[in-house]
Parts: structure tokens; sequence; C-alpha cells
């Protein structure tokens, strides 16, 4: 059996170079939707890009609409990290051949995936302590007021705190029973609850992959998502009306997951050599970059337009497939003296950072919040946007990841080509070799 470069152990560099973009598009996000308040569907922001195009609104206003639906679309970040764990955790359980434990992937996954959850939500209660204890320095008051109906998120919106959103941010599932604990208060790590059903089901959709094939296997999760989501607009009118439902439930969304285990077969199993060889074809790669942009334009037209009423099943199955054929050429080059080079080392970085990101970046939205609600000046206000916003979430992301256990144990970007292994032999490496959420698998 022969693997491919970097299949055999180590850290794939364009896996985390994926994982780097995917977050800076979330903080992003994150950053322009607060501004923005409340941002409308995607389509509203083609629309406006292709007006200012047609009657030739000039360079600057045609990027700054062009960067608007950019950062609109800043949202799939998640699809695309949901779609980077199942590639890793493919990876990981093809490297452990008949040395695979599901008992020590479960333990190994859900330590790494609870522990910086839970040092999330102490940290951004924390931070709302700070801000409370601000409140009552500007304007008095008591403290319990301010922390339980004075903290701010996007300016506009007040975050509201009692036990019942206490006990779902500490528990986490509760977050997925009632959809006014989805968000609490911890908005960027709802997540969590997703990735963790993933995370059950993946030895179920992994033996099924391997039994059935990897194209019937698509088609078949590609079709359930397209169902699960068609019977949300037959029951409610539109998956607007059960955000908590479809953005939080793995059936709704399942096909980001399983794209994302295709593409990991495609890279380590030794059955996928003629079709990496085929894909790595320069006119594949510009076929998947076409039909990838199709995909995830028509799935992004499709996104909060009610009336196209059941085509709106297909949304998030069309963009999935969009922003996988779109990462495919990335994932399936061979490593190149590109991979060493600072800026992509620094992206890497950032990628195996990310989960630590996220968790930074909540408290950062509150702080942001706050200094808009006492009205700061220009010169403070642009200062922590450029100066802090960013940069520090990242730097302060570095020892919480340290801390945590999320930094892998090589440098990212140095792995070496990997030795072809003999027919026969067993396949290297362990579960443990791949990050988990955000981070990784």
């Amino acid at each position: 059996m022969q693997q491919r470069e970097g299949s055999a152990g180590g850290r794939i560099v364009a896996i985390d170079i994926l994982r780097g973009v995917a977050i800076l598009w979330v903080v992003l996000f994150h950053l322009w939707g607060d501004l923005e308040f409340f941002p409308g569907a995607p389509q509203a922001y083609y629309e406006q890009l292709t007006w200012q195009v047609r009657h030739d609104q000039g360079a600057w206003r045609t990027f700054t609409s062009f960067t608007d639906l950019l950062f609109r679309d800043g949202f799939q970040g998640v699809p695309l990290f949901m779609m980077i764990s199942g590639l890793s955790l493919t990876i990981a359980a093809y490297r452990a051949g008949d040395a695979l434990s599901w008992p020590s992937f479960f333990a190994q996954r859900f330590r790494k995936l609870l522990l910086p959850y839970w040092v999330g939500v102490a940290l951004t209660f924390g931070v709302m302590a700070a801000i409370a204890w601000r409140q009552i320095s500007v304007g008095g008051g008591d403290f319990g007021s301010h922390f339980r109906d004075g903290i701010t998120i996007s300016l506009h919106s007040t975050i509201n705190i009692d036990g019942g959103v206490v006990f779902a941010s500490v528990a986490l599932l509760p977050r997925l029973w009632r959809a006014e604990w989805f968000f609490a208060p911890q908005l960027a790590l709802w997540f969590v609850g997703l990735l963790a059903q993933y995370y059950v089901l993946f030895p179920l959709l992994f033996a099924v992959m391997r039994r059935i094939g990897v194209l019937p296997f698509l088609v078949t999760t590609f079709a359930l998502t397209a169902g699960a989501n068609w019977w949300i607009i037959d029951q409610y009118g539109a998956p607007e009306f059960k955000f908590a439902m479809v953005t939080g439930w793995a059936p709704f969304r399942l096909f980001e997951f399983t794209a994302g285990m295709a593409i990991g077969w495609l890279l380590v199993a030794p059955e996928a050599r003629r079709t990496l060889a085929v894909l790595r074809h320069p006119a594949s790669i510009v076929a998947m970059l076409a039909l990838g942009f199709a995909a995830h334009t028509t799935g992004d037209l499709l996104i909060g337009r009610w009336s196209v009423r059941y085509w709106q099943s297909l949304a998030l199955p069309l963009t999935t497939l969009g922003l996988a054929l779109l990462a495919l050429p990335l994932l399936v080059r061979r490593p190149g003296r590109v991979d060493g080079s600072a800026p992509v080392r620094a992206l890497t970085t950032v990628g195996v950072m990310s989960y630590a990101i996220l968790i930074i970046n909540d408290p950062m939205r509150l702080v942001a919040s706050q200094l808009r609600l006492e009205d700061v000046s220009q010169g403070i206000w642009w200062t922590f946007l450029v100066a802090v916003y960013v940069p520090a979430s990242i730097a302060l992301a570095w020892p919480l990841a340290r801390v945590l256990g999320l930094m892998p144990k090589r440098s990212p970007g140095r792995d070496r080509a990997v030795p072809v292994i003999r027919p026969g032999a067993a396949a290297a490496g362990s579960v443990e070799a791949v990050q988990p959420a955000v981070s990784g698998g």
C-alpha cells in the first residue's frame, strides 16, 4: 500500500491553512455583523454588488460591495469547520487502522472539545462581570442588575442572564433543547453541541461510508440533509422560523460533515489513489473551482428566500458542496516550498489555534459593544478595532491553546515527505494525531 504526502503521520499543512482561513472568516463576520446589525439575506449583497458593477459606480464602491458579501457569508466558516472535522476524524481513523479503539477515540475527542468549552464559559462570564463593574463606575446601579440585564452584544442586543441560561451554558446540551438558550451566553460556542453530535455519529457514518462506497454515501447524506430541511419548510414555512433547530441539530446539516469525511477518504485511503491523481490535473482543478463557485452561489441565493419555498431545502447542501469543491484544489495539492513561507506558516498557526481564537473572540465582542455603548472617541474605537480586536484575539489565544493542549507537538508547515509504506504494512498514526473541534476534528 502506498500513502500520499502527509497521509501516514503528522499534520497535513493544507488542512491547517483551511482552518486559518475559516477562523479569520468567522471572526471578521462577527465584527462586521455586529457593526452592520442586522445583516439581510446574502441575496441582497449579491444584488448590491451586481448593481455597482452594472452602473459603473467606481472601483472603491465595487470593492466594498464585494467585501460586504464576503463578510456576510462568513457564517459559512462554521460549515467549513464541520467539514474539516469530518475530514480530520476520517484521516485519524484510517491512520489508526486496526488499532482504532472507539472508547479511546471518544475520551480523546470529548476531552479536547469540552475542556476548552468550559474555559470559554468561565472566561465569558468573567468578562461580563468586569463589564458590569465598569457600568457601575460609569453610571451607578447595582452589580446584579447590570450583570443580568445590562451587558450588550452588537450594541443593540442585551444579554439576559438567569439560572436557566447559566445552566444551559455550563451543561451544554440544554442549548439544543430550548431556542432561547441556544446562544447562552457564549454566542460563538453553540457549535460545540453540534460537533458533539457528529462525534457520536462518526463511528456509524464511517462504517456506512466504507460499506456502501463514498459516492453513494455522499448522495445519500446530501438527500438526507435536504430532506430534513424540506420537512422543516413543510411544517413551519421556512428554516429561519426554526433557526436553533436547523442550526444546532445534525440531521439538518449532516452533509457538511460527511463531505469532509469523503475528502478525508480521498486523501488517505489506498483505493482513492487514482481518483486523487485525476483531481490533481489542471483541468480537474479548473472544473472543481467552476462547479464549486456555481454550487455555492446557487445555494447562497436560496438562503432566506421564502418565495422559493421548498427549494430552500437545497440551500445548505449546495453551499456546502460549493465550499468542498472550492477547498479541494488546496487539499489535494502536493506539499511545496510555499508551505514553509512566513505567510503560510502564520496562517497555519492561526489555524491550529482556531478553537482558542474563537473562545477569545466572544469576550472581544462584548468589549467592543461596551465601547460603542459608552460612545468612545473615534481614535479609541479605531485603535481597538485595528490593534486589539483581531491581533489581541490571536495573541491571547496562543497561551490559551498551549495550556489547553490544542497546539500540535510539531510546528505546522514542517511535515516532511512521507516514505512509501510496503504493501501489507499497517497505517501509522493514532486518533490523537488530529486536533479536535475548531482546531481540527
